[in-house]
């Protein structure tokens, strides 16, 4: 017993190499003994190690509490929620407080909202895990897109609780979704003041700028965050999405050419780099940068992809093929690569092989829209019935009525007013980077989320579509549209588009997505149904790959005001260029299912 608590001594002093050394030396064995060990092992970043220990003390201690703890606690560290949540229902008879917290944590990162929100309410706390149960409401909150909720829990915490750093930031973040912008910024900047700088604050503080407009603002504190982080990659996009964007062209990409003289290289901003020079069409000096990437970084898989994308855009079909073919053996559960490889496929008429790759796939990723996507257009082809299965346009796109919210003398009277306040919102908007967007402008943030009466009301009448979509899906367990289905959802992603003359939107599915649903506010009258252009019109079917004859458009529907239409997120669909002086203003957005 002395020499367990000389380790325990060593352990609670931060000596934990000398805590180890003590357990091995004296071979204690008992099961307290383990759980130090494995403390000691995981706080020197030994969690293989650690994971080890903690599995052999299982074998003799199925239902240890204490064990059990400390085992998912680390778990959940590590990110492997899947891990902690089998464990935790395969094995635990009595449930401890700190155990109900690491499933909570499990269940939410996991997206299985409903069963979190049912365990919230099942669970007690003592004052020393008090902190985390308000926080993990908070994500579970956040998840579920109830920002209001949120803020009334900051609201009745403690002021010492409300002035903790972490609530503070989680707040702001909060507030700024729900595009109180200034009232975000206020607790940045008083959180700047009071803390020691931190990129993420920085780095915030730079995007509400842009929000407000404020560029210079925007692009200052974006520096700063880059001079104390250099390889915060988030602040190189933003800050470079803004250049793009803006009068200051010639200062586009110049944040990375300056961290790769000033600093070592490194994989993430490598791979950015490439990133941003391939969504600018500079596949020249994409070229250049990737070949380099590679030599420095051999082994990197998201460097070998980029430099195979780069191949791709440069018409290099082979090398970028082989490359892709490589990358798929030595990492077969990323998806990624094998939907880039049977684009290929596709384009050279292997329409078996590029079937096989997607299956396999699915095998890691089943609910992958993009997976789903790329195997209606090779199942289309080779004339398999699973593509009527999968798209089935007639069942699964649907055309909605957004009802007249309360207040309003008529639909009409409502949609002008939201037009107004849409057209004010593109008019600090550009056309971005990374945009299906062709000669139009997109909002950026969640439209959804902010606090605003005209959009909680339309929100509402969407809901209310969706609802009725859903109700009206049939019963299908292999579906990816379907097998999800249990009527309840929130909304992912929501913005606004608005179109002008000749604009469009490129062909191109949804990958945060589930369902689809632009709603359509405002329509110039050229866009009727007799217009054999079909100017503005949407189209289904027709896929991004450019296969010319090969491409089919199944569906063209012409949109009226006033209205939704609702498909599967794995659909391709895009727009026929618009003829008109007037503009098309539309609010799409991504629904989840909520699980």
């Amino acid at each position: 017993m002395q020499k367990f608590k000389a380790a325990l001594t060593a352990y609670n002093t931060k000596n934990f190499q000398k805590s180890l050394d003590i357990i091995d030396e004296f071979k204690l064995s008992h099961l307290d003994a383990h759980l130090l060990k494995a403390a000691s092992l995981t706080a020197l970043d030994k969690n293989d190690k650690a994971i080890e220990i903690y599995q052999c003390a299982l074998k003799n201690n199925p239902t240890n509490i204490s064990l059990l703890e400390n085992y998912t606690g680390l778990l959940c560290k590590l990110g492997d929620f899947m891990g902690c949540l089998n464990l935790l229902n395969t094995t635990v008879t009595t449930v401890s407080a700190k155990l109900s917290l690491n499933k909570l944590e499990a269940l939410i990162k996991l997206n299985h909202l409903l069963e979190a929100k049912r365990l919230v309410k099942l669970i007690s706390t003592p004052t020393n895990l008090e902190f985390r149960f308000i926080w993990l409401k908070i994500e579970l909150h956040e998840a579920l897109g109830e920002l209001d909720i949120i803020e009334n829990i900051i609201n009745m915490l403690p002021e010492a609780q409300q002035n903790n750093f972490y609530i503070s930031y989680k707040r702001a973040c909060n507030l700024r979704s729900m595009g109180r912008f200034n009232e975000a910024l206020g607790l940045l900047i008083n959180i700047e003041k009071k803390e020691s700088t931190t990129p993420e604050i920085l780095f915030l503080i730079g995007c509400i700028y842009k929000d407000l407009n404020n560029t210079q603002q925007c692009e200052r504190y974006l520096n700063k965050c880059l001079a104390i982080a250099p390889y915060y990659v988030p602040a190189h996009e933003s800050l470079n999405r803004l250049y793009h964007s803006t009068k200051n062209k010639k200062l586009f990409l110049n944040s990375y050419e300056l961290v790769k003289q000033k600093y070592e290289p490194h994989p993430v901003i490598e791979h950015s780099f490439i990133s941003q020079l391939i969504k600018s069409n500079n596949y020249g000096s994409a070229l250049d940068v990737s070949t380099n990437a590679l030599k420095l970084f051999p082994n990197d898989h998201a460097i070998v992809h980029a430099h195979s994308v780069v191949l791709g855009k440069l018409n290099d079909h082979e090398k970028a093929f082989n490359l892709l073919n490589q990358l798929v053996k030595k990492v077969p559960q990323e998806s990624r690569y094998r939907i880039d490889l049977a684009h290929y496929l596709i384009l050279n008429g292997d329409y078996i092989e590029a079937i096989r790759q997607l299956e396999s796939a699915l095998k890691y990723d089943y609910f992958n829209q993009e997976v789903w996507a790329y195997l209606s257009t090779a199942w289309r082809l080779s004339a398999n019935d699973k593509y009527y299965w999968l798209t089935n346009y007639d069942q699964y796109v649907k055309v909605f009525e957004l009802q007249k919210p309360k207040g309003y003398s008529t639909s009409g009277q409502f949609l002008e007013n939201l037009t107004d306040l849409l057209l004010n919102l593109h008019a600090h908007s550009t056309q971005l980077i990374d945009q299906s967007v062709r000669s139009g402008t997109q909002t950026e943030g969640h439209l959804l989320f902010r606090s605003n009466k005209l959009i909680s009301d339309f929100k509402h009448s969407m809901n209310n579509c969706i609802t009725s979509y859903l109700a009206n899906l049939p019963k299908d367990q292999k579906h990816p549209l379907c097998s999800r289905n249990n009527n309840a959802f929130k909304v992912n992603g929501s913005w606004s588009v608005k179109l002008g003359n000749k604009g469009f939107h490129a062909n191109h599915i949804h990958p945060a997505g589930w369902l689809s649903a632009p709603s359509y506010i405002s329509l110039p009258k050229e866009l009727n149904e007799n217009d054999t252009n079909k100017s503005g019109w949407l189209k289904l079917g027709e896929t991004c790959l450019n296969l010319k004859e090969r491409e089919e458009i199944a569906r063209s529907i012409c949109p009226k005001t006033g209205q939704m239409i609702i498909f599967p997120s794995y659909i391709w669909h895009g727009t026929y260029p618009l003829k008109s002086t007037q503009p098309r203003l539309t609010v799409p957005c991504d629904v989840m299912p909520i699980l």
